[in-house]
């Protein structure tokens, strides 16, 4: 196959902000770049991961990509430890929906610096 990496592209108000949103809930900042002048920051839950999320400046896209802006990617995380994760993020300040029992088992909400809101699963 060709494609052999994934990267998101997360559109936010303050690149800064948002990295440390991420650390703060355990990704790990793999790079960081100036773009034009303006901060780029990739993140990822791990060293190893494959996809990566990539945090853009929302006015920057609004003003070179405006069609795209606006679009916030729905994003499912999956954790082996779903409490664990759940609990580390409401101590961290996050704001976290409630644990909610699926067939497939515990899935809860997040929202990051923005009010993006986020999906987690347990495996």
């Amino acid at each position: 196959m060709f494609i052999n990496q994934i990267k998101i592209m997360l559109y936010v108000t303050n690149v800064e902000e948002s990295s440390q949103f991420w650390q703060k809930i355990g990704f790990i900042e793999k790079q960081r770049d100036a773009v034009d002048g303006t901060l780029v920051v990739e993140i990822a839950p791990n060293e190893d991961a494959d996809t990566q999320i990539v945090l853009y400046d929302l006015e920057f896209i609004q003003q070179h990509s405006p069609e795209v802006a606006g679009n916030t990617p729905s994003l499912m995380f999956f954790t082996d430890d779903v409490m664990k994760l759940y609990q580390t993020m409401k101590d961290a300040g996050v704001g976290v929906g409630e644990l909610v029992q699926l067939p497939t088992g515990l899935v809860f909400n997040f929202a990051d610096n923005d009010e993006n809101y986020f999906a987690v699963s347990g495996q």
